[in-house]
């Protein structure tokens, strides 16, 4: 048997990971800590010598640790719906708004599948020599290293996503390259996505963050959003993956149908307010007479009223306003409730099952995640259900194909 290690060594560990990538404690590979912290100790190193060392975020182990959470599941053109909807939809429009470049970020790109692929869809989509540029960012330098070589096996190719532009060029031992005039466009530098994206980068037309925020915890989840909004140009789009965002995020509207997830940021002059409502006028009360004839006045019989549970949607909002609020166990409570009282409420099977998986109880999300696509598939794809966003029948039961055909964890 291996030997038994300070349990402090994998506490600290996790922590490291933690509070450097934003993912939570669940998303964090017990063996992949356990791996590196045995493999130092191995090197002749102590407990005592590793926990120090731990104590700083920039230092080797930490570095060490990071690489060793990170997932790099990547292909290109995955999710093939965005890259076509960016070429039909979004770059047009940039175009007829007057768009004299147009820039993309992949963050958090691995190895540079999606840079690549967004670059090519991109160049395939405007005028000949119109200017584009592509960012790929990602925490481990060794991916991007390999993303700046443009060279790629037989794993960056899938048949579930089809070549859709061109982008590669064959080369031997079943291998390609990537074209030179997309790898021209594309550059890559390291970037964390809890951090805000240096100025020197500018803003972008597109940005592709999917699969990723999947890992992270609720609260470095939102601050990534924020940041991410944040790099877009006005009327820029944000594509996020199948279950990352259960909300349209602020300042944005979501655009295509809601599976995909891609949302647009308002420019300034959409960013209107509704008048407020008029206010009722009010009516004099006629004077009351100075004397009154007193009359006997029979007490009436008030029938006994049952008060009729509140609608879903306002317990949906409740358990959103507790999210908001910090309140994750009042939430889960209400949400609870709600999915007792109305079993074929969609959108509180969602939030439930979301909210129990960003608390690390996947074992109580899969179930709801079963129960929201039995139901959803019951219904017509385009029959709008009811809730905070009245959205599609097809959007629940694509965010639950997503959970439980990938897992919450790839």
């Amino acid at each position: 048997m291996s030997a038994e290690l300070d349990p402090r060594l994998l506490t600290r560990a996790r922590e490291v990971v933690s509070s450097i990538t934003g993912f939570r404690d669940d998303a964090i590979a017990s063996e992949a800590m356990e791996r590196v912290v045995r493999q130092e100790l191995a090197r002749g190193r102590s407990s005592a010598d590793l926990l120090g060392e731990m104590l700083f975020p920039q230092s080797p182990l930490s570095g060490t640790l990071v690489r060793a959470a990170l997932v790099g599941e990547t292909y290109f053109f995955r999710q093939p719906e965005h890259f076509r909807f960016i070429s039909q939809v979004g770059v047009p429009a940039a175009l007829r708004k007057g768009a004299l470049a147009l820039r993309g970020w992949s963050a958090g790109c691995a190895t540079g599948e999606e840079a690549y692929s967004l670059a090519a869809a991109l160049l395939a989509s405007v005028p000949h020599g119109f200017p584009v540029e592509v960012l790929g960012t990602d925490l481990h330098e060794a991916s991007l290293e390999t993303a700046r070589r443009a060279s790629y096996g037989t794993w960056s190719r899938r048949e579930s996503a089809p070549r859709l532009f061109p982008l590669y060029l064959d080369a031997p031992e079943r291998q390609v390259t990537i074209l030179p005039v997309v790898r021209r466009i594309t550059t890559f530098a390291q970037g964390n996505l809890l951090a805000p994206l240096p100025e020197r980068f500018g803003r972008f037309d597109f940005i592709l963050c999917r699969n990723v925020l999947t890992y992270f915890s609720p609260a470095a989840r939102e601050q990534a959003i924020s940041l991410l909004t944040r790099a877009l140009n006005p009327g820029g789009f944000l594509f996020l993956g199948a279950v990352e965002a259960d909300r349209v995020p602020p300042g944005m509207v979501r655009e295509g149908p809601p599976e995909l997830q891609t949302f647009r940021m308002l420019a300034p002059g959409e960013l209107t307010t509704p008048a407020p409502a008029p206010r009722p006028v009010e009516r004099a009360e006629p004077p009351a007479p100075l004397f009154r004839k007193p009359k006997a006045t029979p007490v009436p019989v008030v029938p006994a009223r049952v008060t009729p549970p509140p609608p879903p949607s306002r317990l949906h909002l409740e358990a959103l306003e507790r999210i908001e609020e910090g309140d994750v166990e009042g939430a889960a409570a209400v949400l609870e409730s709600l999915v007792r009282q109305a079993p074929d409420y969609l959108p509180g099977l969602l939030e439930l099952a979301l909210l129990r998986e960003r608390t690390g109880a996947r074992e109580a999300a899969v179930p709801l995640m079963r129960a929201l696509r039995v139901r959803a598939e019951r219904l017509a794809p385009d029959h709008l259900v009811d809730g905070p966003e009245a959205l599609p029948a097809r959007f629940y039961q694509a965010s639950a194909d997503a959970y439980l055909n990938q897992g919450a964890l790839e």
